[in-house]
């Protein structure tokens, strides 16, 4: 099994931010590799070590690459962080210096890294894999699930949801040629893999998974006095895309994640006026109140939408 350490597969539940997760992910595994646990993340973690090794003077310096993606390790900003921890060497007592990164570093930033400071050593994407596969019972809160959507559900929902002359488009753009992509929602932790085809629109894509999932349509609708606004939109390299747009054009490829986004916006109908305050409660006078629970509602019930057609897939989920 290859660990995909990268957003929205790799998660630590107590962190926000991916650099963080990647920190605390890394503590975790080189906390695992050893007797003692004398590693601690330094806060502020800055001057360019994220993660001091107190008895074995180690310093370390975790940088994460969200997309995932080699050619996107910035070996600029890691060679700044490497010439600041050089300046508080003798203050920290560091005597090795590693750099932790989820991606394989090519050879030219190795050698410009190394240029800086010969003996850097540096711990890459296959390291930490490897290091998953030997904790594999400890690390497996820390990757999302990955369920396989197979194309005939896919084909038999588009079948049984449109029109027929939209349906026999999007079968033959399938028969042709496709891809897999990875799918994730704001809305839920699972992680899908499935069949589409570079020709189909954002606005086709979205219509196939909010039926596939039996989602609510973009619509309005009131809880508690408080009018819900739902849409849907796909958002791809931190971007919301345009519906028109094909995935050809916009340039998802093989393996790349889109995210289904479910924006809810919130509006509070209620207008107390005159006498009609007499007949109220403290809860209908509590606005957040009522949002949160509206919000909570409908949060809810996209949830279940998701657990609910998992249980009908035949595939059992992995987490990968």
């Amino acid at each position: 099994m290859k660990y995909k350490l990268y957003p929205p597969f790799l998660i630590v539940p107590e962190e926000e931010d991916f650099s963080d997760t990647w920190e605390a992910f890394c503590l975790k595994l080189l906390c695992l590799e050893k007797s003692q646990n004398d590693i601690y993340r330094r806060n502020p973690h800055e001057q360019g070590v994220d993660l001091f090794d107190s008895t074995d003077k180690i310093a370390y310096q975790c940088k994460s690459v969200e997309s995932g993606k080699s050619g996107d390790f910035n070996v600029t900003q890691a060679i700044s962080s490497l010439t600041s921890a050089l300046n508080i060497k003798s203050d920290l007592g560091w005597e090795k210096y590693v750099l932790c990164t989820n991606v394989n570093v090519t050879g030219s930033a190795e050698q410009k890294l190394k240029h800086v400071y010969p003996g850097i050593i540096i711990k890459s994407k296959d390291n930490w894999q490897s290091l998953c596969e030997k904790h594999y019972d400890k690390v497996e809160r820390n990757f999302n699930v990955l369920v396989q959507i197979p194309s005939k559900k896919l084909l038999n929902t588009i079948k049984e949801n449109f029109l027929d002359h939209y349906s026999d488009k999007l079968h033959t753009l399938l028969a042709n040629d496709t891809f897999e992509i990875f799918l994730y929602s704001n809305q839920f932790e699972s992680v899908y893999k499935l069949q589409v085809s570079p020709d189909f629109t954002i606005e086709d894509l979205i219509s196939i998974i909010r039926n596939f999932f039996k989602l609510p349509q973009a619509q309005e609708f009131t809880k508690d006095g408080i009018r819900i606004s739902l849409s849907h939109s796909i958002v791809f390299n931190q971007k919301k895309q345009l519906s028109s747009k094909p995935l050809r054009e916009i340039g998802i490829i093989q393996g790349d994640v889109i995210t289904y986004w479910t924006t809810i916006c919130w509006k509070d109908n209620y207008e107390f006026k005159g006498n009609f305050m007499s007949y109220t409660t403290i809860d209908m006078l509590d606005p957040i109140k009522r949002r949160n629970k509206a919000i909570k509602q409908i949060k809810e019930a996209v949830r279940k939408r998701f657990i609910e057609v998992e249980k009908t897939l035949d595939l059992d989920k992995q987490p990968d």
